[in-house]
């Protein structure tokens, strides 16, 4: 998928240079490039330009607070929490939200360093600008850019968010679950010894929980097949390839591609083609594949323990659709 080709070419400047903070610029191509990547360029490119900077402000925030549970698990409810609601406004919104909150999960999970954060500002912030430069690009051979109406759009989803603050509401219900979810997940890593990995806890938390419990748990199947699955396949591919700076490039914008062509297809092939994504990009960048397998296995299966309790305490009332603002 065109969406890919970005991720490829941060990949490759910052394994050739060596940035500052690597990985800043490819993981924000990679989280930019799931935000509409549905939509026509034209709408995609607006969407990508609003999301860069948050994503970068994200990272920075899980600089800030990733080093102390005492800060980093409230500050992922409330991220987490807020995320969540935005699936009231729309799947697009959410799905924006839901990359939001994987920077500010990587950022805390890595415990990177306060002083690099203007660095990681910067380079995570290009990363995702790369996407909406290749989506204007784009739009631009289509025609005309259509003019988005933040405005109206806003009030709109400020208006649907406040009728929804009910408990009586599935989608209040599925924000409060999130975020005592991920920031239990959070709390998790940060009391068990899974080295630099235990981000692998919450990261299966944001990617398995959805607000329905039917959709969970199919899910947790598919995400434990994919993971495994994937483990086991970027484990052989990493010891292949390692110190080869092309094919690491090859493999990081293929598992990428498959990743976005599957997200609304196939889940467990999703899940196999992120996690061989995830697994070459730290062991390019220095982390050990051989020797985080282990951990990583482990932490999905706590974060999937996590989804399950979360679930058990806090039951659907049914399905009810979520409520609309009167306009």
């Amino acid at each position: 998928m065109l969406v890919a080709a970005p991720v490829g070419i941060a990949a490759l400047v910052e394994l050739e240079l060596g940035t500052p903070s690597t990985g800043a610029i490819t993981i924000g191509a990679s989280i930019t490039g799931f935000v509409a990547f549905d939509a026509p360029a034209r709408t995609r490119f607006w969407w990508q330009l609003g999301v860069a900077p948050l994503v970068g402000a994200m990272a920075v925030l899980g600089a800030v607070t990733g080093d102390s549970a005492a800060t980093a698990v409230p500050t992922m409810v409330v991220v987490a929490a807020a995320g969540a609601m935005c699936r009231t406004v729309s799947p697009r919104l959410a799905v924006a939200a839901i990359n939001c909150v994987l920077a500010l999960l990587i950022a805390q999970g890595l415990s990177l360093e306060i002083g690099d954060t203007p660095q990681i500002l910067v380079l995570g912030a290009a990363g995702a600008l790369t996407q909406a430069t290749l989506s204007l690009i784009v739009a631009l051979t289509e025609g005309r850019l259509e003019r988005p109406r933040l405005i109206a759009g806003a009030r709109d989803a400020a208006l649907t968010v406040r009728a929804n603050l009910s408990l009586s509401s599935p989608s209040l219900r599925h924000a409060i679950r999130s975020g005592g979810a991920l920031g239990a997940a959070v709390g998790a890593y940060h009391v068990l010894d899974l080295g630099p990995h235990g981000y692998w806890i919450p990261l299966t938390v944001l990617f398995v929980m959805t607000s329905g419990r039917a959709e969970t748990y199919q899910r947790i199947w598919m995400r434990a097949a994919g993971t495994a699955a994937g483990l086991a396949a970027a484990t052989g591919l990493a010891v292949i390839t390692d110190g080869h700076i092309a094919a690491n490039v090859a493999l990081l914008t293929i598992s990428a591609a498959v990743a976005y062509a599957m997200l609304r297809l196939e889940y467990a092939l999703f899940t196999f083609a992120i996690t061989i994504y995830i697994v070459i990009l730290a062991h390019a960048v220095g982390e050990s594949a051989v020797d985080a397998a282990g951990e990583r296995a482990l932490g999905t299966a706590i974060g999937i323990g996590i989804v399950l309790l979360a679930f058990g305490i806090l039951r659907d009332r049914g399905s009810p659709a979520p409520s609309i603002a009167p306009t």
